[in-house]
């Protein structure tokens, strides 16, 4: 294939003229504006305005949909549900995901290939697939009531569905390849050297794993956990289908009041409120992030 002669030289040229880098975001930028900022910017304008049952809302501005979110009893515990559920799956994912994407670091080539494909696998279905299989484990004639009958554990099936615990299990065995990817990002790159050094110098295996492995992989675990808390923070599907009328959510509330009770105002304020509270964990750890940059 023939060489260009300099063009190494003209292909830096193009990269430093003014407006290239610009250009070449121009694409992105355009698609954020119209499928985020668009819509975030919507929605918060709507919040603001009062709700009308024949015209969905009028141009009144009030504040009554932020204080109906923050000062009813049952939408605080809406709130609080949403984060507790989304803290203990991101904590549950941290302690899972780590060990498994250190096993995977550590693995062999050629098993490392298959045990990817293994956790990459559940990513190819969709999340109601994936969902509705909880509920045939878990249903009153399901694979687990039926096995626990059989052995004569029990004298009739449990109740297993429709609890917070049945969301927090399901929505972990979702959300664990988001937690275990970053962090094997950051595991695989590291030098397999520092854990015999540190040894040399008097640690032990579990010190050295928690002096040197951990704080070595420290933006992975952020990473993962920001995408598991955020992304559990806005699930609908599987706490309606696993969590029925005893788990509500704030994705569960939103999708509610704009499809039954047409209560679009209240609607974009717990949208905005949930918007703002996953902005805020990305922003807290791009800040992170750019502290550990810094020398």
């Amino acid at each position: 294939m023939p060489r260009i002669p300099g063009g190494l030289t003209v292909m830096r040229s193009v990269e430093r003229a003014p407006g290239f880098a610009t250009a070449l975001l121009t694409p992105l930028g355009l698609l954020y504006c119209v499928c985020l900022l668009a819509p975030i910017s919507y929605f918060l304008a709507v919040s603001f305005l009062r709700y009308s049952p024949d015209q969905l809302y009028t141009s009144t501005f009030t504040l009554d949909n932020y204080t109906r979110l923050l000062f009813d009893l049952y939408n605080q515990n809406v709130v609080l549900s949403t984060f507790r559920i989304a803290a203990t799956v991101t904590l549950i994912t941290l302690v899972l995901g780590y060990a498994l994407a250190y096993f995977l670091s550590r693995a062999s080539p050629a098993w490392r290939a298959l045990l990817m494909f293994l956790v990459i696998a559940p990513l190819m279905t969709g999340v109601i697939v994936r969902t509705y299989g909880w509920i045939v484990l878990l249903g009153g004639d399901g694979l687990i009531n039926q096995l626990l009958l059989a052995l004569g554990l029990v004298s009739r099936p449990l109740q297993l569905l429709n609890s917070e615990a049945t969301v927090i299990v399901a929505l972990t065995h979702l959300m664990l390849p988001f937690m275990t990817f970053p962090i094997f990002s950051t595991l695989v790159t590291q030098d397999p050297l520092l854990v015999p050094a540190a040894s040399t110098l008097g640690a032990r295996s579990l010190r050295a794993f928690f002096e040197v492995t951990v704080p070595l992989s420290r933006s992975g675990i952020v990473m993962g956990s920001v995408l598991v808390f955020t992304l559990s923070a806005g699930s609908v599907v599987t706490p309606a289908l696993l969590g029925g009328r005893t788990v509500m959510m704030m994705g569960q509330m939103i999708y509610q009041l704009v499809l039954s009770t047409f209560n679009w105002p209240l609607a974009s304020a717990f949208a905005a409120v949930l918007v703002f509270c996953q902005f805020l964990v990305v922003f807290a750890y791009l800040r992170r992030a750019r502290n550990v940059a810094q020398p």
